[in-house]
Parts: structure tokens; C-alpha cells; sequence
């Protein structure tokens, strides 16, 4: 009787023991162990914000006067952001949205201006959209020691296990936008710029500036007249497309305006494949998508679209071979269109999205998918070895400081990130 009360004793000593390791050592040792990734993956955003903003200076220095006066706007300039307007009242928001990002665009080419004075026009561009990924990247990395932080005082494991979870989509963001900026400032063509490859290949002359940053040609191809548009090149330009479609329809009358952009992929679908739809193909805060729509609805305009397909991640990274090998698709479907209008009628095509290394016309244009081509094959080369490694290498003591890594929590960065995210693109 003794010793199977002893027995019994004992195993309730042991669930004691195993129920207070369940409820009081077990969670604490898993919450330590979510921060230490946490905080390793905060680190390799924050090491890898401080190399892009290294690289900025670096690709620049040829332009600049003064690497030390340099590196002090760039600091000065990195936590920039917008503060969106007031929406509760719907009537004039796009007036305001296209206020602010107008103000926003010179603040950027101002600083690019004053970080690589001596750059020309075209490089200055490249710079801008440069800067713009830099500083997207650095507030990404705010973002997430903003929230580690947060998470580790309240000691708040639901909120550790989102940021952990959403770290695979995050790093790929990071990595997407550092790549980025060194195609930006090497002034070669990103994924987003299969709009403005499409228009190019079809121009045998320059055409006119019809709004700002924003080339257009009319040519008599495949028995209509068509205006052919996209944002000035090679440099890294976007344009006000809508406001280019206002003046291109105003007196004349319009069968069909045409859009032709980058479109994000479904998981399962090919890059590069190609589809065509209704309305107008174009990403963005909306100011000059919702410009061309006016004027559609006021006009009576049919509105086509023509989407060249791939993930975001590559619409912002080097061009890839597919997406070149998908012009020819894409300008098929586009002539398909054209003549579903009737011959000799108007018709407005926009190769939407971000110009930088595209010229304006054909000319040379060989040379410029060669270019391309080889770019895609050594940052293909280079992701098979980052497979093997792992793209962010481990952080270590130097590779950033208190005063290049971002500090403090995020201010804005809903509006901001969604607004440099599609200026880059769109």
C-alpha cells in the first residue's frame, strides 16, 4: 500500500512538474526564441538599408562634389515621408492625392539634384528613382524594428508571431527593391517597363513632348491613326500620362484608347504570358488613371487593356528574358484591337510604366534587349547562388551603426510605402 501511494505520488509530482513547464517555462522559452529570429531578421533589413544606401553613394560619386556633403543630404533626406490628405469627404481627393505627389516628385528630384549635381538629365532620373528605392527600403526596415520593438515591450507574442510569419514575403520585398535600385542606377530596364519596351518597339521616330515626361508620336499603322505614348526615356520617368490623354483627345475624336502595362501574375501563371481586358491598365495612387477614365466616360471612349504578366517582386527587379520574349505577344494582341476599330479612325495606345533604360524609338533597340538579356542571365546566375547561401548574409558588427540603421517607429507608412512602392512602378 505504501509504495503504490508512493507510485502515485510521484506521477502527480511529475504532471505538476510537466503542467508548469507547459504553462510557464515552454511559452517563455518559445517567445525567446521568436525574438532572437525577430531580432536577427531586423538586423539583416536593417544591414542590408544601410549597404543600399552605401551603394546610392557609391553609383554617385562621379556626380557629386563632395562625398561627405553627399552622404549628409542622403541622411538628412532617408525618413522622408507623405502625410495623405484627408478622404472622409471623397469630393476633390484626387485633386489633393495629385497636389501631394506632385510636391513629393520635386522633393525627390530636388535632393537627387544636390546628391549628383553634375549628373545629366537622363542620369539624374535614374538617381531619383535610385533615391526613391533607397528610402522605401529603409522605411521597410523601420517597419519591422518598429514592431519587433513593440512586440518585446508589451511582451506580446501574437503580434512576434505575425511579424515572423509575414518575414519570408518582407525579406523578398527588401531584396526586390535593393535590386532594384542598382538597375535604376546603372540606368537599366525593370520588370515595369514592359509597357514602355512595347510602344518603343513600334516608333521609327522620336515624337514630341506632349506633358511633362511624356513622349508621343502619331503614326498611320494597320489602317487607323494612332497616337503612340509612353513616359520619355531612357531615363527613369513615369510621366502624367493622363494628362498626356487629356491633350491627345481634346478636338479629335476617339475610338478606343489602349493601355499596355506590366500586371501581376497569379501563383501557377507564367511570366510573361499575356492578357487582354477592359479599362485602364495602369497601378498607382490613381491621379492619372482616374484622369483617362474622365475622360473616357465624358467622351464616350471604349477603354482596352493589354497586361504582359509576372509577380511584383519582378515587376520592380532587372527585366526578365520572358518578359522581353512577350513583346512580340503583346504588340500582337494590340494590332487584334487596333482593327476591332474602324479603318481610318483615332486611337490613343499608352505603354504605361517606368521607362528607365528604354529609349524612345527603335533605334538601337537590339542592342538595348541584348543589354537587357545579359543583365537577366547574371542576376540569374547570381539568385541561384543566393539559393545556395541565402540572400541576406548574416549580420555583423560593422555592417551598419546607430547612426546609418534606422531607429524609432514608422510615421505614416501605410500611405507612404503604397506611395513609393507605385511610384517606382507606376
Amino acid at each position: 500500500m505504501l509504495g503504490a501511494s508512493g507510485s502515485t505520488l510521484q506521477t502527480m509530482i511529475n504532471w505538476g512538474i510537466m503542467l508548469f513547464l507547459f504553462m510557464f517555462i515552454l511559452p517563455k522559452l518559445y517567445f525567446y526564441q521568436i525574438f532572437s529570429k525577430l531580432e536577427m531578421s531586423a538586423r539583416k533589413l536593417e544591414a542590408l538599408s544601410a549597404k543600399a544606401q552605401r551603394g546610392l553613394l557609391k553609383e554617385t560619386e562621379k556626380f557629386t562634389r563632395s562625398k561627405k556633403g553627399a552622404k549628409a543630404i542622403l541622411k538628412s533626406f532617408i525618413d522622408f515621408f507623405l502625410i495623405p490628405p484627408v478622404s472622409l469627404d471623397p469630393f476633390g481627393i484626387m485633386k489633393k492625392m495629385e497636389h501631394m505627389i506632385d510636391q513629393a516628385e520635386d522633393r525627390f528630384k530636388d535632393v537627387a539634384t544636390q546628391i549628383a549635381p553634375k549628373a545629366n538629365s537622363e542620369q539624374m532620373m535614374n538617381v531619383d528613382m535610385g533615391l526613391q528605392a533607397s528610402t522605401m527600403l529603409h522605411q521597410l526596415a523601420k517597419m519591422v524594428r518598429h514592431f519587433v520593438e513593440m512586440a518585446k515591450k508589451f511582451k506580446n507574442l501574437q503580434i512576434a508571431m505575425i511579424i515572423q510569419m509575414q518575414m519570408p514575403i518582407l525579406e523578398k520585398i527588401a531584396e526586390s527593391q535593393y535590386d532594384g535600385m542598382e538597375t535604376f542606377l546603372k540606368g537599366m530596364a525593370i520588370g515595369d517597363a514592359a509597357g514602355p519596351l512595347t510602344i518603343a518597339s513600334m516608333l521609327d521616330k522620336e515624337g514630341k513632348e506632349i506633358a511633362p515626361d511624356v513622349m508621343a508620336v502619331t503614326e498611320k499603322k494597320w489602317g487607323r491613326n494612332i497616337t503612340f505614348m509612353k513616359a520619355k526615356g531612357p531615363g527613369g520617368r513615369l510621366g502624367k500620362l493622363g494628362l498626356a490623354v487629356e491633350r491627345a483627345c481634346k478636338g479629335k475624336k476617339i475610338a478606343k484608347i489602349i493601355t499596355i502595362d506590366a500586371a501581376q501574375k497569379l501563383e501557377g501563371e507564367k511570366t510573361g504570358s499575356v492578357a487582354e481586358g477592359i479599362g485602364v491598365a495602369m497601378g498607382g495612387p490613381g491621379v492619372q488613371k482616374s484622369r483617362i477614365e474622365e475622360v473616357a466616360v465624358r467622351l464616350r471612349i471604349p477603354l482596352d487593356a493589354v497586361a504582359i504578366k509576372m509577380s511584383p517582386f519582378q515587376a520592380i527587379k532587372p527585366m526578365s528574358i520572358k518578359v522581353v520574349n512577350a513583346i512580340d505577344k503583346a504588340v500582337e494582341r494590340l494590332r487584334m484591337r487596333v482593327k476591332a476599330a474602324p479603318k481610318g479612325s483615332n486611337i490613343v495606345v499608352i505603354g504605361v510604366g517606368n521607362t528607365c533604360g528604354i529609349p524612345n524609338t527603335n533605334k538601337n533597340l537590339k542592342s538595348v534587349i541584348n543589354v537587357i538579356k545579359r543583365e537577366a542571365r547574371r542576376k540569374k546566375e547570381e539568385e541561384k547562388k543566393k539559393q545556395k547561401k541565402g540572400f541576406f548574409k548574416k549580420a555583423k558588427k560593422g555592417d551598419y551603426d546607430d547612426d546609418d540603421s534606422p531607429n524609432g517607429g514608422p510615421s505614416n507608412l501605410g500611405m507612404f510605402m503604397s506611395f513609393m512602392y507605385s511610384r517606382i512602378r507606376h
